[in-house]
């Protein structure tokens, strides 16, 4: 590496809700060697809300002390466009994002506006630009950012449900299911990547999308992930970071850019078992473009704590992800401490 490389990780869903201190303790050293760390923020940080605005009264939201562990862990960027942010209301969602502007975190995906949850965080390190624009496609349309309306950058995809080919032979057997991007969104997407593009080196697209275990997800990928994150690469994104499944999901190389699905929870563990719960952290180098891209493996314990794993313990991990991404016919070569992914020609990305 020389003076310009800059190092990036990306995990998925954070949400700190135990010791600030202590969730991240087993990875931070780790994390904080990256110039850029991005995650998901599965929940809104406030102490404010009116009660009216909340969807779920079942719901709890994050107390303001828990924003130590965000910044102890070193967060650089965190998106907001999930279904949690706006549950708590307007109030609550903008109190989040005045907090992570006071830490110096970053934020994408959330807004007064529209045109203000489209717009892309710009992170620059020695020299180096990076864009990161958030989406979520899961979110309540009533949370929808719009034109004179706060909420996140929703984006609109149409469900269709068709009966099987052997409809009339096989009574109740299940449908086909046909998602279809909006295509309005999807012109807008093309448009916020491209202003991207001009602002920055890099552009990284992240997703709030899939399945999870709570709507009956069991690691599938839902047609219109794979549509959209094909749309970001040919309008011009360098990488696509997807979450919300709650569980890992595989690894593609499109037209020499990497996406992946889902990195998983990284805490705690939203997709509740009594045994530690794989997750991953995606790594990449940028030296005026991306040049590598690796995946860590990761575990999370049962203190909600996430786990680094060295080659001799990531066996598990690594095969899940080996596996759930076998239909891209993706490749990866294994070395000590990460996994790093081949192009479609066979070479480590930028190699």
């Amino acid at each position: 590496m020389n003076d310009t490389d800059i190092s990036i990780c990306l995990v998925g869903d954070v949400r700190v809700e135990r010791d600030p201190d202590q969730t991240f303790a087993l990875c931070a050293a780790r994390l904080r060697e990256a110039d850029i760390l991005f995650g998901n923020l599965e929940t809104v940080i406030s102490d404010v809300w009116d009660p009216e605005d909340v969807s779920d009264l079942r719901l709890v939201g994050t107390p303001e002390h828990m924003l130590a562990g965000y910044v102890t862990a070193g967060f650089s960027v965190l998106n907001v466009a999930n279904n949690p942010s706006m549950r708590f209301g307007w109030k609550a969602l903008s109190r989040c994002m005045e907090l992570l502007d006071q830490a110096d975190i970053a934020h994408v995906g959330g807004g007064r506006n529209l045109e203000e949850a489209r717009r892309p965080a710009i992170v620059e390190r020695k020299g180096a630009k990076v864009a990161f624009l958030g989406y979520s496609t899961v979110t309540d349309p009533a949370h929808a950012a719009r034109k004179d309306r706060p909420g996140v950058a929703r984006f609109r995809v149409d469900t269709a449900y068709r009966p099987p080919n052997r409809f009339f032979e096989v009574p109740g057997a299940p449908p086909i299911i046909i998602t279809t991007p909006d295509p309005r969104d999807l012109e807008t997407l093309q448009t916020d990547i491209g202003k991207a593009r001009e602002q920055a080196d890099v552009v990284i697209v992240s997703w709030h999308w899939g399945i999870s275990p709570a709507s009956g997800g069991k690691g599938e990928l839902v047609g219109y992930q794979t549509e959209l994150g094909h749309a970001c690469i040919d309008a011009g994104a360098d990488l696509v970071v997807g979450h919300h499944p709650h569980l890992l999901q595989g690894i593609e190389v499109y037209r020499g850019k990497v996406i992946f699905y889902s990195l998983g929870d990284f805490t705690p563990r939203m997709a509740r078992s009594n045994r530690p719960q794989s997750t991953i952290v995606a790594h990449l180098h940028v030296n005026g473009a991306v040049h590598r891209v690796a995946f860590i493996a990761g575990e999370i314990n049962e203190r909600e704590q996430p786990i680094l794993l060295r080659k001799s313990q990531a066996g598990a991990t690594v095969g899940q992800v080996l596996e759930a991404s076998e239909p891209f016919g993706t490749r990866f070569r294994t070395e000590e401490a990460e996994v790093f992914v081949h192009t479609e020609d066979g070479e480590p990305v930028g190699a």
